[in-house]
């Protein structure tokens, strides 16, 4: 398990919002705890998925944090990148597969994979009418 992210009680942290199981919301620290957040928390009932909500650590455990929310979530502001040309990116890394050797052609092997499956992905939804 990876190294928890140190807290103590009454630290004062921001997190980003997801959905949880049953239309709860969580949110996720980075060593891998879920975030729950005071159900008694006047902003309880505000919170929904793709907020920023600061809040208060009131409780600590190996699996879970309990966040209460000190002021009410707001919107997260989401990045957009501009499209990259996938071939021309696909090109290069088999270029750097080719030019390399041993352990040195593994994280380009394993990028063109991961397109490679995304590409895959995106074919399957499309053909089952699904959209992105």
């Amino acid at each position: 398990m990876a190294e928890f992210q140190k807290l103590n009680l009454g630290d004062k942290i921001t997190v980003r919002t997801l959905p949880g199981r049953d239309g709860t919301i969580i949110s996720r620290l980075l060593d891998g705890r879920v975030v729950l957040f005071d159900q008694k928390s006047e902003y309880f009932d505000k919170l929904a998925a793709g907020q920023s909500v600061e809040g208060q650590v009131i409780v600590i455990s190996e699996s879970y944090v309990i966040l209460n929310p000190t002021r009410e979530p707001e919107e997260s502001i989401i990045v957009h990148y501009p499209e990259v040309d996938v071939d021309s990116i696909v090109e290069e890394l088999e270029e750097l597969v080719e030019n390399m050797s041993g352990n040195a052609e593994i994280i380009p092997k394993a990028l063109l994979h991961v397109i490679r499956l995304q590409q895959l992905t995106i074919r399957i939804l499309k053909e089952m009418g699904g959209s992105l």
